[in-house]
Order: structure tokens, then C-alpha cells, then sequence
């Protein structure tokens, strides 16, 4: 994920201060998630158990509250960023060398990673699930096989983030005298705002019903307006004037979006795919990314150590927290829940740094679980 925007670190500090901060609320998400209690059963239950919308009003927690104010854009927000940097990156390198760089970066620690390393985590959450006389008639390598795609956790991004790239790859081969690029730099802040309806329109297709996250269409779409459209300073300038009111505009259709919804896992395609949840994410994303260029434009020691590390924990969160839930079951039933959001939150960062810091100077592991 750093790869990327080194090209662009000197000139926009708050690009890769966006993108650390971004991925910490990814971890935070997580923390909730695994005790998340909103449209379905949650893997450490310990949360009350959610009433249908039929009848009631599911239960209204802290964390259901956080879960819906950052699922739809958080996300979206990253395929945006990642074209951004693309657009950097490819201004100094050839698209054969952007590309390999991406085999590299994110395509191995997606697949070879999880395959040698991450399937300890998808074995952890199939054992709970695969119990039972019958499951224990299945071949110890198919149990590894369910294992690897339960495995693969928050590395899906990196899944349609490279597909992602192998797309603007082929654009890229067909446009050689680069038109598209040449009409993205003359967009503007209306064009960006009306360009939602192509969203509302990518989130229909190329999304793969058992795995909702997986959505090429709708991700790959953002990777690409994150490349020719949000990459153009006129853009960039004029949402960093306006930022605030797209971010009053999105945070509009977030109330209308937790009114409607609250209650239904908020990953169903009726949900995710449907148009206000995209409008309040889309505007949510552009004002983010105005308002970031004010307030995350700043560099100190912490922030650049964020920078480098960024990558190592959004690798190795999900396992971390999935062996740590594991270990406090026992003692979760006496403990506050809010406590246990805590523990887990300062625990699973700390070994996901720590893994970080030991594991990227061991030659063939770096390689396998970083793609350094």
C-alpha cells in the first residue's frame, strides 16, 4: 500500500496521512465486527441478540452506530486513493513496471500469504463452525481449502484492488493517446458530484453474491475515478473548498441511510448496492478528500512511522484479532464489553506493529506475507 505513494509523499502529506488513518478505522471496524450484532450472528457473540425489522428496532450499540457510519465509504475511500496514486505513480514508471510492482506488492501477500500464512485464521473460524460427526469426515485438505478462503480476511481488497489494475492497464493499452486522461482533467466538482450515478450503476454488476465485499464493478469504478478524476488538481482544489459540503451532504443521506436500514447487515446487497447508501458514501468520500488536504496535511515522526507501517497492520490485524478473541472466550462473559473493545483494539495493534516490525527482516517472509 505505501508502494505506491512514495511517488507522491513529498507533495501531499495528507494522501499518506489519509490512507493511515483510514486503515485504523478499518481495524476499529473490525474490533465491533467480531462481536457485531446487527442482522446476523456474530462469530464472538456477547453483544444482545438482534430483533428482526419486522418486528422491532434492533438494538441501537455504540458499535452498531460506528459499523454503519463508516462501512459505505471507508472502503470506497481506499480504491479512491489508490487510483489517485496510481495516476503518481504511472507518471514515473512504465505500465509494465507499475504492474509487476503490483504483483508484487499486493497480489502475492493476497494469495501465496494466505495460502502459507493467513489460513491459521480461516482454520480458527471454520473450526467453530465445522463441528460435529459429519465434519469430521472431511478430508483434513478440504478443511485447508476452506481454510485458505476463510483466510483471506481483509486481503480481499487486494484482490479487486489488482484487477482494479489490470484494468486501467487494459484502458491504458486501447487509449494510448491518453483522450480519457486529457477529459479528467478538465472535470469539476459538478461532473464528480453527477458522476454518483455512474456508481449507483457499477454497484449493479460484477459483484459476487457469496462474498459481498467482492464488488469489481463498484471498487474497480472507484479505482478509476480515483485515476482520471480525483487525481486532477482543478478537482482536488475545488473539493478542498467545498469539501465541507459534501461532507454535510453525505452526512444527510447517512442519517436517511441509518433510519432505513439500521438493523440489516449493512454488507446485504440491499443495502450496499442501494442508491441513497451510495450517494452518502460517494459524497462522503469527496468530502473527506477535500477536507483532508487542510486538516492531514502535516508531517511529524509519528505520522511518517504511520506512513511506513500502514501496510504491515492492515496485513496482519485480522489474524492477530481472531487468535486474541480465541484467547479472551473464556473470560469474556465477566469482563464489560466496552473493555473488551479496548483490549482488543490496543493488543491488536500493538502485536500487528510488533509482527511488522520482526517479520519484514526475515527474507522470504517478507516477501511472502508484505510482498517487500
Amino acid at each position: 500500500m505505501n508502494q505506491e505513494i512514495a511517488q507522491v509523499s513529498d507533495r501531499k502529506k495528507w494522501i499518506d496521512n489519509l490512507r493511515w488513518i483510514t486503515i485504523l478505522i478499518v481495524v476499529v471496524f473490525h474490533v465491533f465486527y467480531y462481536y457485531n450484532n446487527i442482522g446476523q450472528t456474530a462469530m464472538f457473540s456477547r453483544l444482545p441478540a438482534n430483533p428482526s425489522m419486522e418486528g422491532a428496532k434492533a438494538s441501537i450499540t455504540f458499535a452498531g452506530i460506528f459499523q454503519y457510519a463508516v462501512y459505505q465509504w471507508f472502503m470506497l475511500l481506499l480504491f479512491v486513493v489508490s487510483g489517485i496514486c496510481a495516476k503518481y505513480t504511472l507518471k514515473q514508471k512504465t505500465l509494465g513496471q507499475f504492474l509487476k510492482a503490483r504483483v508484487r506488492k499486493i497480489l502475492v501477500p493476497s494469495t501465496l500469504g494466505v495460502f502459507v500464512i493467513q489460513w491459521i485464521g480461516g482454520w480458527i473460524i471454520t473450526s467453530r463452525f465445522l463441528v460435529g460427526e459429519e465434519a469430521e469426515k472431511i478430508p483434513v485438505v478440504v478443511k485447508y481449502i476452506i481454510s485458505v478462503a476463510s483466510g483471506t480476511g481483509a486481503l480481499w481488497f487486494c484482490h479487486v484492488l489488482f484487477v482494479a489494475c489490470l484494468v486501467l492497464a487494459l484502458i491504458k493499452l486501447i487509449d494510448r493517446k491518453c483522450r480519457i486522461e486529457a477529459l479528467g482533467e478538465k472535470a469539476n466538482i459538478i461532473f464528480t458530484a453527477a458522476f454518483v450515478v455512474v456508481m449507483i450503476g457499477a454497484a449493479q454488476i460484477l459483484n459476487i453474491k457469496m462474498v459481498p465485499t467482492y464488488r469489481f464493478g463498484y471498487d474497480t469504478m472507484a479505482f478509476l475515478a480515483g485515476y482520471y478524476i480525483f487525481s486532477s488538481e482543478k478537482v482536488l482544489s475545488q473539493l478542498k473548498k467545498f469539501g465541507w459540503i459534501c461532507l454535510v451532504i453525505g452526512a444527510g443521506f447517512w442519517v436517511w441511510h441509518f433510519i432505513k436500514f439500521y438493523g440489516q447487515l449493512y454488507s446485504d446487497a440491499a443495502v450496499q448496492n442501494n442508491w441513497i447508501s451510495i450517494v452518502h458514501a460517494w459524497f462522503s468520500v469527496m468530502g473527506i478528500l477535500g477536507v483532508s488536504q487542510t486538516v492531514l496535511e502535516f508531517e511529524n515522526k509519528f505520522s511518517n512511522y504511520m506512513c511506513k507501517t500502514n501496510w504491515g497492520i492492515y496485513v496482519n490485524h485480522i489474524l492477530v484479532m481472531i487468535v486474541l478473541n480465541v484467547l479472551l472466550e473464556p473470560v469474556a462473559a465477566s469482563i464489560p464489553v466496552a473493555v473488551i473493545y479496548l483490549i482488543e483494539l490496543v493488543v491488536t495493534i500493538s502485536v500487528s506493529v510488533g509482527l511488522w516490525e520482526l517479520l519484514k527482516r526475515v527474507p522470504v517472509i517478507k516477501f511472502i506475507l508484505y510482498g517487500l
